[in-house]
């Protein structure tokens, strides 16, 4: 009896520790940081999940040789892109050639999947976007 009692206690123990360091399996994947290296001509990563509603801290690196901007769509942009597409823009952050920014932003509130694109002209037809999934 005492042999299972210990296993008990050590296997409780355990079992805490791992929900506690996060290995529970009860999270979406949503984080309010989130980061993306922007070179000619994609992000990398190009896909980021945060919870709706919430205050993102976005780490933006520009390791490209030319102008790249992370842009936010309410509704997608289509190539190219142009004054048509402004009003759909949420946020904007530019990151200059070669250095690195930290910016927040209020995730939109309605859980799906939003574009993020390359404002810069030529740089959505050359597939620099990317897509960012808000959750409940």
């Amino acid at each position: 009896m005492r042999k299972f009692s210990a296993l008990f206690i050590l296997v409780l123990i355990f079992s805490m520790l791992l929900v506690a360091c996060g290995g529970g399996g009860g999270g979406s994947g949503a984080s309010t940081s989130i980061k993306t290296v922007m070179t000619e001509f994609k992000f990398d990563p190009n896909e980021w999940t945060v919870p709706a509603g919430q205050e993102i801290t976005l780490d933006l690196t520009n390791s490209g040789t030319v102008e790249h901007d992370w842009v936010l769509m309410v509704q997608p942009a289509v190539a190219p892109f142009d004054e048509a597409d402004q009003p759909n823009v949420s946020v904007e952050f530019d990151a200059p050639i070669g250095e690195s920014t930290s910016v927040t932003f209020t995730a939109p509130t309605t859980a799906g999947d939003y574009q993020v694109v390359c404002s810069v002209p030529g740089h959505l037809e050359a597939g620099m976007t990317g897509t960012l999934h808000v959750t409940q």
